[in-house]
């Protein structure tokens, strides 16, 4: 036999005979057809965890972004005309999309039947347009009478879900508590005023929802002894992750002497267990093909053990110990790129049809209405979204553990040695 290139057409053909040969002829055993859909089966769920938590973050982000700023610049103390001129800075920055002045404070909020905390937001009625989880914006503050009558009035916007702790809906009051009292002749009086709900609205983060409560901007700084002042500008990005790069823009345009936050280091701890999570399932994911990948090696060996006449003829007749080797590694890569490339496309697949899906197992499972109700985890449907660079991971890896784990099976069928294969044969 001559010597013939790494990877030739004999090399691949002997491959492909073996893995086609009957197990009564010593062919492919069924533990390696157990692992070629193991890897399948393994490859299609990791894109699907991994898009559907990509999809869950996604969520969860835009509705805490859209219920917060991004960036909060602290101008508590300076004169309301030089925040003016300072919002309007800010607006000249590439990447602002809005900057609004705003005072934010705690409060006890009661009602008849219960009391809880509650974070008051005054705003100004022409910024409402700015708040991406207030439907119909300033005209829907208009129709429920925001920021009519004197000193802005006494109609506050609350979260769905402070109404619903506190048991109010619109037209109802709403009393509120802050935490700084006014001096009196008996000693500090708590600061205390009733308002009437005039619409509930849902940033579409519960946590959100449980705290905010908006208040025309001339009301907060009254009720909160701030009259011509402001405490923060509530500045907003066309892309929330570049947070970072606006902190800087803004510090390089106004100066260093403001305080910047973004969102990030509001809700590290948040963001942090997000990606955590993230993490680690891809992690426990990755290990499970590995471990899916390592059955192959227990196919290989034994087919080996099938083959080693073959081996020893193949070795007498001018056969390179590195044509067997580089022949045994075809198999194993053969199943699991094969393996991956089905997985792959099987997890695209689920994940572009992932409402079909969901649809599907509502039905399979009759009697549980709607395995993800949209009313208990305030989503619409199952989220997914593709990430073609993990899912590109995921298959590589595969790829990349069904050949490695060929080697040493691969490299003792090529250290045979044909006298001793034969000496029984």
């Amino acid at each position: 036999m001559a010597k013939s290139a790494p990877f030739s057409e004999v090399e691949r053909a002997l491959a492909w005979r073996y893995l086609r040969a009957k197990r009564q002829n010593g062919g492919v055993s069924l533990i390696s057809i157990i692992s070629f859909f193991g890897i399948m089966l393994a490859v299609t769920a990791l894109i699907v965890i991994m898009s559907v938590m990509a999809g869950f973050r996604s969520t969860l982000l835009n509705a805490l972004l859209g219920g917060q700023g991004h960036v909060f610049v602290s101008v508590d103390g300076y004169p309301e005309a030089d925040v003016l001129d300072l919002t309007d800075g800010i607006l000249e920055i590439p990447g602002i999309e809005s900057a609004s002045p705003i005072i934010e404070q705690q409060v006890l909020a009661t009602s008849e039947f219960a009391r809880t905390g509650a974070v008051v937001r005054g705003v100004r009625s022409e910024d409402l347009d700015n708040l991406p989880y207030l439907e119909g914006g300033q005209s829907t503050a208009d129709a429920a009478g925001f920021g009519e009558g004197r000193n802005g009035g006494d109609v506050v916007l609350i979260g769905a879900f402070l109404a619903s702790d506190l048991g109010i809906r619109p037209g109802d009051q709403i009393k509120l508590i802050a935490p700084e009292g006014v001096s009196g002749p008996f000693g500090v009086t708590p600061r205390s005023k009733s308002y009437t709900v005039g619409d509930v609205f849902s940033t579409g983060s519960v946590e959100l929802d449980k705290l905010y409560v908006l208040m025309p901007m001339q009301q907060a700084q009254l009720f909160f002894n701030k009259r011509g002042e402001y405490q923060l500008l509530d500045v907003r990005l066309d892309d929330p992750m570049k947070s970072d790069q606006a902190k800087r823009d803004i510090a390089a345009k106004i100066g260093q002497q403001y305080y910047l936050q973004d969102w990030k280091q509001q809700r590290a701890g948040y963001l942090n267990a997000l990606n955590v999570e993230r993490g680690m399932m891809r992690m426990i994911m990755l290990i499970l093909i590995t471990i899916t990948a390592l059955n192959i090696v227990t196919g290989v060996v034994m087919l080996v053990k099938n083959k080693t006449g073959d081996i020893a003829i193949l070795r007498t007749i001018g056969a390179t110990r590195g044509a067997i080797m580089r022949t045994f590694i075809m198999i194993g890569a053969i199943l699991g790129l094969t393996g991956a490339l089905i997985g792959l496309i099987l997890g695209i697949t689920i994940v572009l049809n992932i409402g079909a899906v969901e649809a599907l197992l509502n039905f399979l499972i009759p009697g549980q209405g709607e395995i993800f109700d949209a009313e208990t985890y305030g989503l619409q449907g199952l989220p997914a979204e593709l990430d073609w660079g993990e899912a590109l991971f995921t298959t590589l890896w595969a790829m990349s553990m069904s050949i490695l784990v060929t080697i040493w099976p691969a490299w003792s069928a090529a250290r045979l040695d044909p006298v001793e294969a034969l000496r029984f044969e």
